[in-house]
């Protein structure tokens, strides 16, 4: 609502009115309402997957947690990342954990997926791909010892 007693102009107090409007909104209205919440967890997030030819590999976010409260598990192709941390101080207790499954895809060598910690928090987990067998031409060789002999034909014409 602006006051046009100023000749036309808005009033100096709209500004003030405006900041009031606001404030009252975010009284009503809790903080979280138009937050996004993917925000709330770092480690929600895969920072990057690589595909290739060469090799899979993922790396994930896990500054918030010490590297004995990370545990990496393979079952067949399911690959688990779980991280729990626990702090206590006079003021209470905060917990913080994550869980993330991937399926491996079919061409990977899952007895070859190693991890690594970085020392900024980044976890990194590759595996090889597996040799393929793609499609090669055989040589044929003969082998003098053994040559192919043909047999005789039987005739039913005697003479």
């Amino acid at each position: 609502m602006s006051l046009l007693l100023y000749g036309g102009r808005r009033s100096p107090l709209d500004a003030v009115f405006r900041e009031m409007r606001d404030l009252e909104r975010a009284m009503v209205m809790p903080y979280w309402q138009n937050a996004n919440f993917l925000d709330f967890n770092s480690a929600a997030d895969v920072g990057e997957v690589i595909n290739d030819e060469n090799k899979y590999g993922l790396k994930l976010d896990v500054s918030h947690f010490r590297p004995e409260e990370l545990q990496v598990n393979i079952d067949g192709r399911k690959l688990t990342i779980e991280g729990n941390h626990e702090s206590r101080t006079e003021h209470g207790t905060t917990q913080r954990s994550f869980v993330r499954s991937f399926y491996l895809p079919e061409d990977v060598d899952v007895s070859a997926v190693r991890s690594s910690l970085t020392d900024d928090g980044h976890l990194a987990i590759e595996a090889p791909k597996a040799a393929t067998s793609r499609g090669r031409a055989i040589p044929i060789t003969r082998n003098a010892n053994e040559a192919i002999k043909a047999k005789p034909q039987e005739n039913g014409d005697k003479k």
